[in-house]
């Protein structure tokens, strides 16, 4: 199941994965940013292994890059 050539999100449950509707990233995005978030796509491209990972925010994810 891939849902979309560039989006290595495997969270099929989520209503916003793209696998989900007709809508591509759009919904995940959307909802990531009223929340005040990085969508997780994002912090996927940084690590491999986002397991454990409770803070989604933009200072978490700046913070995360800043290490690699």
């Amino acid at each position: 199941m891939k849902s979309s050539p560039f989006c290595p999100c495997t969270d099929y449950k989520c209503q916003f994965n793209p696998v989900n509707h007709d809508k591509g990233c759009n919904l995940c995005v959307e909802d990531s940013v009223k929340c005040g978030e990085i969508p997780k796509c994002f912090f996927l491209k940084v690590i491999e292994d986002i397991d454990g990972i409770e803070d989604w925010s933009f200072e978490a994810f700046a913070k995360l890059v800043l290490k690699q």
